[in-house]
């Protein structure tokens, strides 16, 4: 009888083990709507339930029940946040914790890629108060000579730790790209320099660093972007180099990562490049054009994939830039990614309020119709989603949602902003600081004889910032008998900028600092909304040059301080004494108005020769000659 019942026993298990495997492969089995709903990350920056906000502001900080229900029915595959998303620890979490609950309640039963740019530096979307920011990658380049790839190695940790504890799992970045073009808008200081090596080296310590910490990481931007002198946010920049270039340039940090780490995503570039493609696309207007990389077959699946081996996902840049959507409907645009062999559209249609949704589900059932009648191939689209499916499988596999937050909540505040990492962000913003000239003797700067200080800033922040940290160094007893005046290009005064800096000892100079790009912001939809400047940077670079030539000529020392790319410093360089760059003008601000800039501590240590400059620039300046040059 025992035997019997053993007997019953196994068969009944075996029998619930088949149904178990039967229903996991039915599961997984997913209809091409689903499949194609897999290839789609949007964002969900911005969500109004209600009609009448135009355009739509309504910050996305709790999951509102129409985007959940969307992700849910439809299987989506990932999303993008923003800082609009992104406000405290508790509310990220419980942000990150809904959207994978709706994800794994789908029928796809997949979690979401849930991504964010966190570069570092320029790049940044969680607040800095209590996560850390860093110099960004220019100023990791300065520190190569000195240190190799320890900084991108430690600032790769740092970002995959912060990331990993607030439940964001992909990272798109480090950006590979070699920034050769000192009029480049948009990638400049987000590079690491302009020695493909280097920048591959740093790049990988930092993916590996990042990814070690359970965080997936996303080289941009393919073939590579770092000599353009436009940004692709807002025009289709066009690259002429030659083959050998590009593969001795643009190329080899891509192909020197895919040999040396585990690369789970890069992300396309929308540019085009006639020797790798010169074949041509009919926009939405009816026009021929060159095709730019993210939509050519060329480039992403016989250069990428086939000759340097590429095996990891093609993620597209945001589909609503210009250089996309100004030539192409979102549909068309997405069809074309996909025949290029990209596996996710990033960003293809805005959802901004329930219409939008509708819309999003009929481009799904559009794109499905498109497999069905050949204009895509099944078979790919098959390899695609498995690649995803396999990648998920591999890094997401732990995702799970929890009723009771207060572990994570805990956790969050142990990991974020950490001692120990404000330190790092310290140590780094000292070891970048590069000085670039210091003809007469300035450093360090010689208090006792500095009666009279007058700064040229870009804002009164900035002014407030320089002065707090100048005071914590300078010695206590000659602060208190210093003259201190300011001039700001916020409220540009130019007689009074000329008059106090010809009366100053010493005349500081902070660095004009222009939005060099929308990705600064966010992106397109930050467009209309960016204040115009009270004064253009090409009237303040004027104004700088004439006071700085006037302040020389009275015989006043002068200081230039560059707290952005290095690239800005040159027409100013003649008419300076001592000049140092560090990269970064990030100044944060906390809830309690209390200031916080490491690379203002560090230029400031410096100027007052606390500590020394190690930094090395990692990019060339067409330096003029070193001598006051008449201004027109």
């Amino acid at each position: 009888m025992k035997k019997n019942v053993l007997h019953l026993s196994w068969i009944v298990t075996i029998a619930c083990i088949g149904i178990y495997l039967g229903w996991t492969a039915l599961r997984t089995e997913l209809t091409l709507e689903q499949k194609i709903a897999q290839k789609l990350m949007i964002d969900v920056r911005y969500f109004c339930p209600e009609p009448g906000e135009t355009p739509c502001r309504s910050a996305v900080t709790h999951l509102p029940h129409e985007l959940a229900q969307l992700i849910t029915e439809t299987g989506l595959g990932g999303v993008i946040l923003f800082a609009e998303n992104l406000q405290s620890p508790e509310q990220i979490i419980d942000l990150t914790q809904d959207l994978q609950k709706a994800a794994l309640q789908s029928p796809v039963g997949q979690p979401l890629f849930i991504s964010v740019d966190q570069e570092g530096g320029r790049v940044f979307r969680t607040p800095r108060h209590f996560s850390s920011g860093f110099a960004g990658n220019m100023a990791i380049g300065a520190t190569y000579a000195r240190h190799g790839d320890f900084y991108a190695s430690q600032v790769g940790r740092v970002l995959g730790q912060e990331l990993a504890v607030l439940g964001i799992n992909t990272n798109h970045a480090p950006v590979v790209d070699v920034n050769s073009n000192p009029d480049n808008p948009v990638i400049n200081v987000r590079s690491f320099g302009e020695q493909p090596q280097q920048v591959a080296e740093l790049a990988v310590a930092m993916l590996s660093s990042m990814q070690q910490q359970g965080v997936l990481g996303t080289l941009k931007h393919f073939p590579g972007h770092g000599d353009t002198h436009l940004d692709s946010h807002l025009a289709l920049p066009l690259v002429t180099h030659s083959r050998r270039q590009i593969e001795r340039v643009d190329l080899a940090p891509f192909q020197w990562a895919i040999e040396h780490t585990e690369v789970p995503m890069i992300m396309t570039a929308h540019i085009q490049y006639p020797e790798l493609d010169n074949s041509q696309i009919e926009s939405k207007d009816g026009n021929r054009m060159l095709r730019p990389a993210t939509m050519s077959r060329a480039m992403l699946t016989d250069l990428l994939r086939q000759q340097m081996g590429y095996q990891g996902l093609i993620i597209t840049d945001a589909l609503d830039m210009a250089a996309i959507s100004h030539y192409f409907s979102p549909e068309q645009a997405v069809l074309e990614t996909f025949a290029a062999g990209a596996d996710i559209a990033l960003m293809p249609y805005p959802i901004r309020e329930p219409e939008d949704i509708k819309a999003f589900k009929q481009l799904i059932s559009r794109l499905a119709t498109a497999v069905r009648q050949g204009q895509l191939s099944a078979a790919e689209l098959e390899v695609s989603w498995q690649r995803i499916r396999k990648l998920k499988a591999g890094w997401l596999h732990t995702t799970t949602v929890q009723d009771d937050r207060t572990a994570l909540y805990r956790l969050a505040k142990q990991q974020l902003g950490q001692p120990a990492h404000q330190a790092l962000e310290l140590e780094l913003a000292r070891q970048a600081a590069t000085l670039l000239q210091n003809q007469s003797g300035l450093l360090p700067l010689p208090t006792k004889r500095i009666a009279h200080l007058h700064l040229l800033a870009a804002t009164p922040l900035q002014a407030r910032m320089l002065q707090q940290a100048l005071s914590r160094q300078w010695p206590q007893e000659e602060w208190q008998r210093l003259r201190w005046t300011q001039s700001t290009f916020d409220d540009w005064q130019p007689e009074q900028a000329l008059q106090l800096s010809q009366q100053a000892d010493l005349v500081i100079h902070a660095g004009w600092q222009r939005l060099a790009s929308l990705v600064d912001a966010g992106g397109m939809a930050d467009l209309a909304s960016q204040p115009r400047p009270a004064i253009s940077y090409e009237a303040a670079m004027q104004a700088s040059q004439q006071v700085l030539q006037a302040t020389r000529q009275a015989g006043s020392s002068v200081v230039l301080l560059g707290f952005g790319t290095p690239y800005e410093l040159i027409p100013l360089l003649p008419f300076s004494d001592l000049s140092i760059v560090a990269y970064h003008h990030g100044i944060e601000q906390s809830q309690a108005e209390v200031l916080y800039g490491p690379t203002y501590q560090a230029v400031a240590e410096a100027l007052l020769g606390h500590t020394a400059l190690h930094g090395t620039l990692p990019v060339q300046l067409m330096v003029p000659e070193m001598a006051a040059q008449e201004v027109p």
